[in-house]
């Protein structure tokens, strides 16, 4: 028969070994979230090299894709932005494009402004570095929206909402139209400068079917200037 004195020490040998065990294991799943840890920052780091290595002339065909989801992405919002505008009793062509970086931004009225809070709330976006072809800066790559011309196929003859990312890349501008049409093809616009019709940069010209015919129709599309080296993606926001 055990004594008190002995019964003591079994039991404080079997608390020692837990309290060991549990420190073990402690230790083991803090080893597992550190080697987690170093496993995701080296994938990361792999990921961000991979990435600042790409040149815009050689994208993956996967990194094109996703470029072009993230440009169609902001669209469909830039559109949802400006809809709800509308629907709550702004007219188009009461609609305000200044951008937060202008002095006036806050000037009344502000319900009006598409990117400010008390109107749309559209938070104005960048189109990735590596999604861009930048052949001209005047104007620079970039998203521009305005109400500048109109485009033949919508109901009327006054101005448009026009939403362009200007200036990406070919792989990037032939995913996004295998997303809306189900072909790469790349429509051209074949007079003018390229901007006259997309960017709210004057002189602006109104887009119709003889500059573009392979755009008739199509409320947002990606296509190139006459010489096929710069490519743009357009969205008809809003149609009048």
């Amino acid at each position: 028969m055990k004594t008190n004195s002995e019964h003591y020490k079994i039991i404080s040998f079997g608390q020692r070994r837990r309290k060991t065990s549990r420190k073990t294991e402690r230790g083991n799943a803090l080893l597992y979230v550190l080697i987690a840890i170093a496993l995701f920052a080296a994938l990361s780091f792999t990921l961000s090299r991979n990435s600042d290595n790409t040149e815009a002339g050689s994208l993956t065909e996967d990194r094109a894709k996703l470029y072009a989801s993230q440009l169609t992405s902001y669209a469909a919002q830039a559109k949802s932005a400006v809809d709800q505008m509308l629907f709550q009793g702004a007219q188009i062509d009461q609609l305000d494009f200044t951008l937060p970086s202008e002095a006036t931004f806050n000037t009344a009225p502000t319900i009006y402004k598409v990117y400010h809070p008390d109107g749309g709330g559209l938070i104005p976006a960048q189109i990735p570095e590596n999604a861009t072809n930048e052949i001209s800066t005047t104007p620079p790559a970039g998203w521009y929206m305005g109400r500048f011309n109109n485009v033949e196929w919508t109901p009327g003859t006054d101005q448009d909402v026009i939403l362009t990312a200007y200036q990406i890349t070919k792989p990037v501008c032939e995913s996004i139209n295998v997303m809306i049409t189900g072909d790469p093809a790349i429509p051209k616009i074949t007079s003018g400068d390229m901007s006259d019709y997309l960017v709210p940069d004057a002189p602006n010209t109104d887009l119709t079917s003889t500059e573009c015919a392979g755009c008739n129709e199509y409320s947002s599309l990606c296509v190139s200037n006459n010489a096929e080296s710069a490519y743009s993606f357009y969205n008809i926001i809003a149609a009048q």
